[in-house]
C-alpha cells in the first residue's frame, strides 16, 4: 500500500492527522499494529458506532486478516468500495452476504416502507434486546404492534459459534482503556472497547446477538439468599417463572448426555458435606435432544437465533406487497444510537448514527405517539445512555461484578468408583457446587464452583464438551486418546460482590473506593464522531469483604479436590497427608503435586488462578429496580422519571450473588415485555368507542382491493379482501356498524371473532377471517355461490354465513344508511338490523370466542361504504 494510497483511504475522518503523518510514519502504522495508537483519537473506530471493518474507512485496509500479505507481514483482504450498483446479495471476495441480507433491513427498508410508525424500539439486539424483542413481538401478535431493533453491531451468525464448525472467532483480550490513545481498535472481528475505566476489560460483541453468540452457557437461578433485597413482587415472579425460563434456554436436562455425573455428582456430594457445600447439575442453556416430537434440539442458547427465527417468520407472513410496510418486527444493524431526547416526562425523539450517518426518529411521525423504547445494551452501555439521555440520582451506582478464580486439578481415575473400565464413551461431566462465606456483622457473600471434567489427556475438559465434531473418525481419534489414568476437573469460582445501593448525583463526587459508573469527563475519553462521552467505569476489587469471599472459595476448591482424591491427614501422623499421589494441580503451566500458594492480589505476582475482576461480562445493578425514591427503575424495568423508557438486563438487580446474570436477566426482560404489551392492550369498556375517525389507522388490508376514505367514510374496491382493526380483540361486544350499498349486486361483511391476519399470500390470506371466524352478511340478493342460486337464507344480508339464516331482509334501499348492532356473548351472537332481529345464533365451541373485527371488501365494481363503527364490551 502506497503511502498515497494510504492517505487518500484516510480522507474521511482524520484528513488533517493523516496528512501531517511523516511517510514512514504512515507506512509504520500499516505494518504494526502498536503504531494504531498514534492516531486513535481521531480514528474512533467500531467501538464507538459497532460499525467495524467494512465501514470504516479509515481502518479497513489496516487491520490484520488472513489473506493476502501486505506491509510488515500482515494478511489482509482489499476493502470493499460501494459501486452504487442495486444488487440483491452482496458479494465479498470469498462470501455471498444472504444470511445478513435475509436476517437484516438497511435504514430506508425500516424507515420509508409507508407502513404505520413503530409502537416500540428496543436498542441493543444481544443477549438481553434479541430476547426483548422477539417476546414482544410474540406477545403482541393479537394487537399488531410493530417493534423496531436497533444494534451497533453488525451481522455475524445466527447462533451460538459452538453450534458451528471451530471458526475461531474468540472474545477479545482484556484491556485497560483509560483513554482514546490505549484503544488497540476493533479485536476478533466484532469486539470493540466502548468504555474506559480503571480496570482491565475485554470489551463488547459488537453483534446481532451479542455475548450470547460467545457466552459459556452456565445458568444458575438466583437464591433466596440473592434474593434479598429484591422487590417481593419480582422475586414471585422469577420463583413462579424460572422453569419456564430455564426450558426456554434449554436448561432442564442439559447434562443428561455427560457421561462422568452420576460418579461424579455422588463423589462431589460426599467430598464437599463436611463443609457445607451443595451439589448439583449444572444448570447449562445447551440442548441436546429435541424438545418434541422430530423437531431438531436447539443446541446452545443464543438470542440471535430466536430474534433471526422471528424476523424471517414475520417477513414470511408479511411479505404481502413485496416491500415492508406490513412488517412488525424489523432489525437494523449498525445503528448506534446515541441519545435519547426527553421532552416533559416521555422520550420524544431517538438520535442515532446508521452506517456513520445522523438520523433520527420522532414520536408522532417514524415512531407511534405513545410509543416505548427499551434500553437493552450492556449493563454499562445501557447506564452510559441513560446518562447522557436524561440522568437522575442513582444512575450508575451499585455496580456489580463477580470475583474469579480458576483451579484445575487431575485425579487418579480408579479414585472414582462407578467409572467403566476401559474407557469406552466419551467421557465428560459437569456440575455446580455451591457455598457461601461470612463477611462479618452476620452477613453472608454467596460463591459456586463451576465444575467441568473429562477423561482427557491434555489440561482442558472443556475441549470437547458442547462442540461440533462432525467427522466420526475424528471423534473417534478422541475417544480412543482420552486418558486412561487420569480425570481432568476445573473448578471455576465465581464470587459475589455485594451492592451498594448508594442514592448519589449522577454528576456529583464519586468515591474511588466504591464501585460505580458515570460519564467520563476528560475529552480524552469523548466519542470523536459524536461528541458524546463514554462511560467511565470503576471497580474495587481490594475490600475486606472481597478478599474474605475470595479466599474461602479458592480453599473451598482446594479443599474440595483434594477430598475427592481422599487426601487427608496420616492418622499415625496427623503433620503428614497421605493418598497425596492421587492428585496433581496445574499452575506455572505443569501439573505439580502441591496446591496452587494462596493469592492475594489479581495483579500480583503470586496469583496462579485468580481472575481480573473486569473479566467475567457478568455487570450489573447500575439501574437497580425498586421503590420511587430508593432506587433507578420500578418492577417493570421502567424509569421511574420516565413515563416511556424501560431497561432490559442485568442493570435492573438490586444485588446479584454469585450466579452469572444471563437467566434472570432474561427472565425479567420476559417479565418487561409481556409488561409493556399489556399497557397497549386496551381494556373492555362499557362505553361505545370508535374503531375508524375517519383513518385507517390501526387497520389493515388482507388479501386483494382495498378501501378508500372520504372524509369519514371508507368505502370498498375491487376483492376479495378484508380490512381488520389490528389494535384488539373482542369476546363479549355490542357492535354497530353503519354500511350503504351502491347497487343491489353489491356484497360485503361484518366480520367477528377472528385471529390476527398475518398471510403473505394475498391470494388466501383473507380465508383466516373465513374458516376460523364469523361473518355477518351484506348481500340483499342471497346469492349461494356453491348451488349458483339467489334468495338463500344463510347467505342473505343480515345471515351469519353458512351458520344461521336471517329471518328476513330488513336493509334499506340502496343508497340509504343502514346500522347493523351485532351483539356478541359467550353463548350467543344476535344480529339487529334497522332496529329489527333477524338473526340469533347459539354458538357451539367450533369457533374462537374472542378475535378481531373486520370488513369485506368482495370485487370488482362492488362498492360498499361504511362509517360509524363502534363497540362497547358487554
Amino acid at each position: 500500500m502506497t503511502v498515497d494510497r494510504i492517505r487518500q483511504k484516510a480522507t474521511v475522518g482524520a484528513p488533517a492527522i493523516f496528512s501531517a503523518m511523516k511517510p514512514e510514519s504512515l507506512l509504520s502504522y500499516v505494518g504494526e499494529q502498536r503504531e494504531r495508537d498514534v492516531i486513535k483519537p481521531a480514528m474512533n473506530f467500531a467501538l464507538v458506532f459497532g460499525l467495524h471493518f467494512r465501514l470504516n474507512p479509515i481502518c479497513e485496509p489496516l487491520l490484520p486478516q488472513r489473506g493476502s500479505s501486505t506491509q510488515g507481514g500482515a494478511f489482509m483482504l482489499n476493502r470493499l468500495q460501494d459501486t452504487s450498483i442495486p444488487t440483491t446479495f452482496q458479494e465479498s471476495t470469498l462470501s455471498t452476504d444472504a444470511v445478513g441480507r435475509f436476517a437484516c433491513s438497511t435504514w430506508d427498508e425500516a424507515i420509508n416502507n409507508g407502513g404505520l410508525p413503530f409502537d416500540i424500539v428496543v436498542i441493543g439486539a444481544g443477549m438481553f434486546g434479541g430476547y426483548c424483542a422477539e417476546k414482544l413481538y410474540r406477545f403482541s401478535d393479537a394487537i399488531n404492534l410493530r417493534v423496531l431493533v436497533l444494534d451497533a453491531g453488525s451481522f455475524l451468525v445466527t447462533t451460538h459459534l459452538q453450534n458451528l464448525p471451530k471458526i475461531d472467532l474468540n472474545p477479545a483480550p482484556l484491556k485497560r482503556v483509560t483513554r482514546n490513545q490505549d484503544d488497540p481498535g476493533p479485536q476478533s472481528a466484532v469486539w470493540g472497547y466502548p468504555w474506559h475505566g480503571n480496570e482491565d476489560f475485554p470489551g463488547l460483541a459488537y453483534c446481532i446477538g451479542g455475548k450470547s453468540v460467545f457466552w459459556g452457557g452456565w445458568s444458575p437461578t438466583l437464591t433466596p439468599d440473592d434474593l434479598a433485597q429484591w422487590p417481593a413482587d419480582v422475586v414471585t415472579y422469577l420463583n413462579a417463572n424460572y422453569q419456564e425460563i430455564q426450558d426456554e434456554l434449554a436448561v432442564t436436562n442439559s447434562t443428561k448426555y455427560l457421561r462422568l455425573n452420576p460418579v461424579l455428582k455422588s463423589a462431589f456430594a460426599t467430598a464437599g458435606a463436611s463443609f457445607g457445600l451443595i451439589v448439583d447439575e449444572a444448570p447449562l442453556a445447551v440442548q441436546g435432544t429435541p424438545p418434541e416430537g422430530a423437531l431438531f434440539s436447539f443446541d446452545k442458547y443464543s438470542s440471535a437465533n430466536l430474534l433471526i427465527d422471528a424476523a424471517r417468520e414475520d417477513v414470511q407472513r408479511r411479505w404481502t406487497f413485496n416491500d415492508d410496510s406490513r412488517r412488525r418486527l424489523i432489525l437494523v444493524p449498525r445503528a448506534q444510537v446515541t441519545r435519547l431526547v426527553r421532552s416533559g416526562s416521555a422520550v420524544r425523539e431517538i438520535q442515532l448514527s446508521w452506517n456513520g450517518q445522523p438520523k433520527s426518529l420522532f414520536a408522532g411521525k417514524e415512531l407511534a405517539s405513545n410509543f416505548r423504547v427499551v434500553l437493552a445494551l450492556s449493563t454499562i452501555e445501557s447506564t452510559r445512555l441513560a446518562l447522557t439521555s436524561f440522568p437522575a440520582e442513582g444512575m450508575g451506582s451499585n455496580l456489580m461484578a463477580h470475583l474469579r478464580s480458576n483451579t484445575t486439578v487431575r485425579i487418579k481415575r480408579s479414585v472414582f468408583t462407578g467409572l467403566p473400565a476401559p474407557v469406552s464413551d466419551l467421557e465428560t461431566g459437569a456440575l455446580i457446587v455451591r457455598g457461601a462465606a461470612n463477611v462479618g456483622d452476620g452477613k453472608k457473600r454467596q460463591y459456586h464452583l463451576q465444575v467441568t471434567a473429562a477423561a482427557t489427556s491434555g489440561s482442558n475438559p472443556e475441549k470437547n464438551m458442547f462442540a461440533q465434531i462432525p467427522d466420526f473418525d475424528q471423534l473417534g481419534q478422541i475417544k480412543a486418546g482420552q486418558s486412561k489414568d487420569w480425570i481432568v476437573i476445573i473448578l471455576r469460582g465465581i464470587g459475589e460482590i455485594g451492592p451498594d445501593q448508594a442514592f448519589t448525583l449522577p454528576d456529583g463526587p464519586k468515591d474511588p473506593s466504591k464501585n460505580w459508573v458515570n460519564l467520563a469527563k476528560s475529552p480524552d475519553s469523548f466519542e470523536q464522531r459524536t461528541g458524546t462521552a463514554r462511560a467511565w467505569v470503576n471497580l474495587v476489587w481490594d475490600t475486606a469483604a472481597n478478599r474474605t469471599v475470595w479466599r474461602a472459595m479458592d480453599d473451598a476448591a482446594i479443599q474440595l479436590a483434594q477430598n475427592l482424591a481422599g487426601v487427608k491427614p496420616d492418622p499415625t501422623d496427623p503433620t503428614k497427608l497421605i493418598n497425596i499421589d492421587n492428585i496433581q494441580f496445574l499452575w506455572d503451566g505443569k501439573w505439580q503435586s502441591v496446591p496452587p500458594p494462596p493469592s492475594t492480589d489479581p495483579y500480583g505476582s503470586d496469583n496462579k488462578v485468580r481472575d481480573k475482576i473486569g473479566s467475567t461480562h457478568h455487570e450489573s445493578g447500575t439501574l437497580w429496580m425498586g421503590a420511587a425514591g430508593s432506587s433507578v427503575t420500578d418492577i417493570g424495568g421502567r424509569f421511574h422519571h420516565v413515563d416511556n423508557a424501560y431497561v432490559a438486563g442485568p442493570a435492573l438487580f438490586p444485588q446479584m450473588g454469585s450466579a452469572n446474570p444471563s437467566l434472570t436477566a432474561t427472565a425479567l426482560a420476559r417479565r418487561t415485555a409481556d409488561a409493556i404489551v399489556k399497557q397497549f392492550t386496551i381494556a373492555p369498556s362499557a362505553a361505545f368507542k370508535p374503531l375508524f375517525t375517519g383513518s385507517l389507522a390501526g387497520w389493515q388490508m388482507a388479501g386483494r382491493g382495498g378501501f378508500n376514505v372520504f372524509g369519514n367514510v371508507m368505502e370498498s374496491f375491487g376483492g376479495i379482501g378484508l380490512l381488520w382493526y389490528t389494535r384488539e380483540e373482542f369476546e363479549n361486544f355490542l357492535l354497530k356498524v353503519e354500511w350503504r350499498a351502491s347497487s343491489q349486486t353489491d356484497n360485503s361483511g361484518v366480520f367477528l371473532r377472528f385471529p390476527s391476519v398475518n398471510s403473505s399470500d394475498p391470494a388466501n390470506d383473507w380465508l383466516l377471517p373465513v374458516d376460523r371466524g364469523y361473518e355477518v352478511q351484506i348481500d340483499d340478493t342471497g346469492f349461494n355461490p356453491d348451488t349458483n342460486t339467489l334468495n338463500d337464507p344463510l347467505h342473505q344480508t343480515g345471515a351469519i354465513y353458512t351458520f344461521a339464516p336471517s329471518s328476513h331482509i330488513a336493509s334499506k334501499p340502496v343508497g340509504e344508511w343502514n346500522l347493523y348492532e351485532i351483539e356478541a356473548t359467550s353463548t350467543r351472537i344476535k344480529v339487529t338490523l334497522n332496529g329489527q332481529a333477524v338473526t340469533d345464533y347459539a354458538t357451539d365451541g367450533s369457533r374462537p370466542p374472542r378475535g378481531h373485527i373486520g370488513l369485506q371488501n368482495h370485487h370488482d365494481g362492488s362498492r360498499v361504504q361504511f362509517r360509524t363503527i363502534e363497540i362497547r364490551s358487554l
